[in-house]
């Protein structure tokens, strides 16, 4: 239906309709998601307070904005890993002019693309799949279909199949630890929002303004991609995603475990 609202724009002969056409029907088409989606979760998950079941919302909303710091704490620690090895291996140094164009627009962008995938991937689509497969293929189901949504940008970038592969390898990854993150803050989505939207904004700016990679740097440290490396494809960001795993490998079981007490983390929530 999105999709279908912004095709009359195609009838202007304007410069902007036309180049952000597919934009305004993914706009409207997450509007109308949201609209939907309170009645959606009152009536097919039986909860009365839907905003609360996604993850938005808590009766403790401190605990809300720790999550939320403790994510953009994980993303920042994640992109630092990455610089300390680009500065290691002498591929990068410091720029000395700060865009705040360039800032605004990562703010904006780890805010958006944070907020829309994670409320429909760690909130509305893991609940969904928990209902149809059960917790414990709902928890992996949902990385993988995180993971391949982003299949055909990689494809419209014309990148080889190894590079897409590894890029595929990185967001599987990346779902797990988003996940993950929202266990341990006992079913809120502020965790999520954090990582993923920080790793997005924080790496826009760093990429664009604070560091001058050089073009040698390998496809390992940097990620494929030729204008624009995608650093959750390359071995670093791999090995950095499967450590925390590896670190946190014990909250795997309470994903598994329905929400009858048996710990404290599932007694609160801790899976949608």
């Amino acid at each position: 239906m999105g999709w279908l609202l912004v095709q009359p724009l195609r009838l202007f002969q304007f410069s902007f309709f036309q180049n952000n056409l597919s934009l305004a029907g993914t706009v409207l088409t997450f509007g109308m998601f949201l609209f939907v989606l309170p009645s959606w979760v009152e009536f097919r998950w039986g909860r009365s307070k839907p905003w609360v079941a996604l993850g938005l919302s808590n009766a403790d909303s401190k605990n809300f904005y720790r999550s939320l710091l403790q994510g953009c704490a994980w993303s920042m620690g994640l992109v630092i890993g990455l610089l300390l090895t680009i500065f290691a291996g002498s591929w990068g140094g410091l720029q000395e002019n700060i865009s705040l164009d360039n800032l605004l627009n990562a703010v904006i962008l780890g805010c958006s693309v944070g907020f829309a995938e994670e409320l429909i991937f760690r909130g509305w689509l893991w609940s969904e799949l928990n209902l149809l497969l059960g917790r414990t293929w709902g928890f992996i189901v949902q990385a993988i279909l995180f993971s391949l949504s982003h299949i055909i940008a990689f494809i419209k970038l014309k990148l080889g199949f190894l590079a897409i592969m590894s890029l595929l390898i990185g967001l599987l990854l990346l779902g797990l630890v988003l996940a993950l993150r929202r266990i341990l803050d006992n079913g809120s989505l502020g965790g999520c929002l954090g990582l993923h939207g920080g790793l997005v904004g924080i790496w826009f700016f760093v990429n664009e303004d604070i560091i001058d990679v050089v073009d040698t740097i390998p496809t390992w440290v940097s990620g494929p991609g030729v204008i624009s490396p995608n650093p959750i494809g390359g071995g670093i960001g791999i090995l950095s995603l499967a450590l925390i795993l590896f670190v946190y490998r014990n909250a795997f079981a309470i994903a598994g475990r329905p929400c009858n007490g048996a710990r404290k983390a599932s007694s609160k929530g801790a899976i949608p």
